[in-house]
């Protein structure tokens, strides 16, 4: 039985894909393949950091809604009786990773739990209090540090935060009220930013601007109010 012949048809020398052609339809397809992968990570990450924090946040003061505080007994209660005995026992038995408290800042659209440290894995979780700074409390200043482009970007708009906004810290027996005083950009070897204050005070620090390094956002507050919550028993 005869066989097919297959043809083979010339292609004109002007229609061949040059070399410079070849070479940038390679680096598309580099590009492409490397911003898959870059979303891919993200998606797992996020994916990752929302598991981290439905797990962390198992506690009742961590709930979905926001905790009930006893009535003020005065303009503005700073309730620290028995503290050294509740939040102070608690925070310093507190291993590297755990549940530090939970962070409410409305104006930014955040709602978190926040974890003690600051290292990768840390901050993989959430936000994460810097060890080398002071808890909250009657005098010090408390560093929170936290992501805007990864790990659900909890700190992304910090930068919307001014003068007079409101960052509640929640810990198992007290919701700590703090008043934004100013924000700063800062290079990142200013660590003075989490120097003492005159009061105490709340920093928040983020890199800046998203997706870069290059420079840290920073956002004081002052601590106005210490109210016990309605229903606190403990972690």
């Amino acid at each position: 039985m005869p066989t097919a012949s297959v043809t083979e048809r010339a292609v004109p020398a002007g229609q061949r894909p040059g070399v410079g052609r070849i070479a940038v339809l390679a680096a598309g397809n580099v590009l492409l393949g490397a911003s898959i992968g870059i979303l891919a990570y993200g998606g797992l990450s996020n994916l990752a950091t929302m598991m981290e924090q439905r797990n962390l946040r198992s506690a009742p003061y961590l709930a979905a809604s926001v905790p009930k505080t006893l009535p003020a007994t005065g303009a503005a209660p700073m309730d620290l009786e028995g503290w050294e005995a509740q939040d102070g026992a608690y925070w310093k038995a507190l291993p590297q990773g755990g549940v530090f408290g939970r962070i409410v800042a409305p104006k930014m659209g955040l709602d978190a739990a926040v974890v003690r440290g600051t290292a990768r894995a840390d901050l993989a979780k959430g936000p994460g209090w810097i060890e080398s700074t002071d808890l909250p409390g009657a005098g010090g200043n408390t560093g929170i540090s936290g992501h805007r482009t990864t790990f659900l970007a909890p700190f992304r708009d910090i930068d919307r935060l001014g003068t007079g906004d409101t960052i509640d810290l929640y810990s198992p027996y007290r919701r700590y009220r703090y008043e934004v005083t100013e924000q700063l950009v800062v290079t990142p070897d200013r660590v003075d930013v989490l120097d003492d204050g005159p009061q105490p005070m709340l920093t928040l620090t983020a890199c800046h601007p998203p997706y870069s390094a290059r420079y840290r956002l920073v956002v004081h507050a002052r601590l106005v109010e210490v109210r016990r919550i309605e229903s606190a028993g403990g972690p």
